[in-house]
């Protein structure tokens, strides 16, 4: 089906923004400020309106802004930047009062939200702080009751010889033992391993486990490495990919960092634990203090309680596949036939069959549904042309509808209730 994307995306737009739903309050002007009092930090910079922004202004400003760039502002002309922000700001922020924008719900409702956090957030860390740092005894303490977090693993930095063969295998390395032998040219002239040959045959530093850049998971080569011990030539030694003969540049037995080493980490671990267990602990007191007293009965019907039409929907708007979408949008008509959202579900449905699956007679089905089921709905019209229309590239004619629809749901106009 050739028809462009534009369709699709006119459909889409009219269901989504039918969707929609926000609401706007008008606001009245906020007061004035207060003029400042004579003197020189209260001296008049500039006026804004039914503002004044004096020396003291930019000098708390200034005060705010962090050490690392506070010096960027203490020129004539850095001072005059901050100065022109501050105007900037309060002709922006008036604007916003005379436009009614405090008063708006969904502004008042962050406005809340950044309040509620900010003062349980305040509160919490003073009360953390009351809780004592680890001390370097606690942290020896759990060293030593935890030695086997700190160990370190013996490893082996080790280069190869790859062959495709035992009897290969075999002369390499008599060739890689004999005395002035030149491992590079054997590597170059002999390996079968591309990836390791043009640097030596490193295969870099490994541990028991065996994890080789080039050649995957090989424990009992990791073994035979480790065994063989530094400065060491052995093999041949069989995989999966071949035959190898091995060279160790260097080997670390297993050990254990220092105290030193891991301090850091053991006094965060510590903090960290002891700080959970000391919020849990502050937090019993007070909801004791306070009294919370949860009825269990109610909380159980609150917590069986059906997820919403609108829920559904927009649950339905994330699902992953388009049958997965088409079910939830179906949920969603089968369990509120009546609600606001169901035309655009019922729609929804038509629209994936068609312009997804282009399973068109399932299409048609959905939309007539539709046209029987919500005759009145805004999106009839838009399911009438998908039913006369949608397996031709003939292009909508409702396109200002949908962008219509659009704005409406822009303006805080959504779908009747």
């Amino acid at each position: 089906m050739k028809r462009g994307r534009m369709i699709a995306s006119a459909l889409m737009l009219a269901v989504l923004g039918a969707a929609a739903a926000t609401a706007a309050a008008p606001a009245k002007h906020a007061a004035a400020a207060k003029p400042g009092a004579p003197g020189d930090s209260d001296a008049v910079l500039v006026r804004v309106g039914h503002e004044v922004i004096t020396r003291r202004t930019v000098a708390a400003r200034l005060a705010e802004i962090p050490d690392q760039y506070r010096t960027n502002y203490q020129t004539p002309e850095g001072r005059q930047q901050l100065l022109d922000r501050l105007v900037e700001e309060k002709v922006w922020m008036q604007d916003a009062e005379a436009h009614g924008v405090p008063t708006r719900p969904e502004v008042q409702k962050q406005l809340a939200q950044q309040r509620r956090d900010l003062l349980i957030r305040t509160w919490i860390n003073e009360l953390l702080a009351e809780n004592p740092a680890p001390s370097d005894s606690e942290a020896r303490v759990y060293y030593d009751s935890h030695a086997d977090d700190f160990k370190t693993p013996a490893t082996v930095a080790v280069r190869h010889i790859q062959l495709k063969n035992e009897a290969d295998a075999r002369r390499v390395l008599a060739l890689a033992k004999a005395k002035g032998a030149d491992w590079a040219k054997l590597v170059t002239t002999w390996s079968v391993d591309t990836l390791s040959r043009p640097n030596g045959g490193n295969l870099g530093t490994v541990t028991k486990e065996g994890a080789f850049a080039s050649l995957g998971s090989q424990p009992a080569l990791a073994e035979s490495a480790l065994a063989l011990g530094e400065g060491r030539i052995g093999g041949p030694y069989k995989t999966n990919k071949g035959w190898h003969v091995l060279k160790v540049d260097s080997a670390h037995p297993d050990g254990m960092r220092s105290f030193e080493q891991v301090r850091t980490f053991i006094m965060r671990q510590i903090g960290q634990t002891r700080q959970q267990g000391f919020y849990q602990e502050q937090l019993a007191k007070t909801r004791a203090r306070i009294g919370v007293k949860p009825d269990s009965a109610v909380i159980k019907g609150f917590l069986s309680s059906k997820k919403t039409a609108r829920e559904m929907f927009q649950d339905a708007q994330q699902a992953g596949t388009p049958q997965q979408r088409i079910e939830a949008y179906r949920q969603v008509v089968s369990l509120y036939p009546e609600a606001d959202i169901a035309p655009q579900a019922q729609f929804m449905i038509g629209f994936i069959e068609s312009e997804e699956l282009k399973n068109y007679d399932d299409a048609d089905k959905a939309f007539r549904q539709l046209l029987v089921k919500y005759p009145k709905s805004e999106l009839a019209a838009s399911a009438q042309w998908m039913v006369d229309h949608m397996r031709t590239e003939e292009a909508p004619n409702f396109l200002r509808t949908s962008a219509d629809s659009m704005a409406s749901a822009g303006n805080g106009k959504g779908p009747k209730k």
